[in-house]
């Protein structure tokens, strides 16, 4: 009687706690193959930028990634406003001016567009290595939440990443790039 109850008790238990979560290295995993399969994203996004002592700038527009190397922003508000990675060169027009780099000879342009095109591709990984972070990986409610943490400060850069991945299909639905300035950046995806 003492076996059965003890054996009904251990059943009891077992079926009151909660299904186990999928490990770290499991969403890196979901992340990167879902990024990896996934060749083309085109969505309506709205950035945010945030600068100390500045008021927060609303942008919005028309986002196209192509793996693995092909990232182009059109604003439609403010109008002509255009930021561009082609394969080794990124063009940025803002204000009225245009600033064309090379990627393959500016290593801070090159490290920004990395970034950008990493988290699109889901190769985070990538970006804590290029960017020498920690990375941490949590499960939310619908969503991978990926964390990069910079483990030096530096002059330029960045100091801390969030990324946000719809656990459904892994797909980036939000990313926040926060630099040693005090400068933020945040990119909303529509869903």
């Amino acid at each position: 009687m003492r076996k059965k109850l003890f054996w009904l008790s251990v059943l009891m238990l077992a079926l009151a706690l909660p299904l186990s979560a999928a490990s770290e290295a499991e969403m890196l995993q979901y992340i990167s193959q879902s990024g990896t399969q996934r060749t083309e994203v085109s969505t309506p996004f709205q950035e945010t930028r945030a600068m100390p002592r500045k008021e927060k700038v609303s942008l919005r527009g028309n986002l196209l990634f192509r793996s693995p190397d092909f990232l182009d922003m059109q604003y439609e508000n403010p109008e002509k406003e255009h930021f561009l990675i082609e394969k080794n060169k990124m063009v940025n027009r803002r204000e009225g001016h245009e600033i064309k780099s090379d990627l393959t000879k500016n290593v801070l342009m090159r490290r920004l567009a990395n970034t950008l095109l990493y988290a699109f591709s889901g190769q985070v990984e990538k970006i804590s290595k290029e960017q020498n972070t920690t990375l941490k990986v949590s499960e939310e409610k619908n969503e991978y939440l990926v964390v990069l943490d910079s483990r030096k400060k530096l002059a330029m850069g960045y100091c801390h990443i969030e990324i946000h991945y719809r656990k459904s299909d892994g797909q980036i639905i939000l990313m926040q790039m926060d630099e040693f300035n005090g400068a933020s950046t945040i990119y909303a995806l529509a869903e």
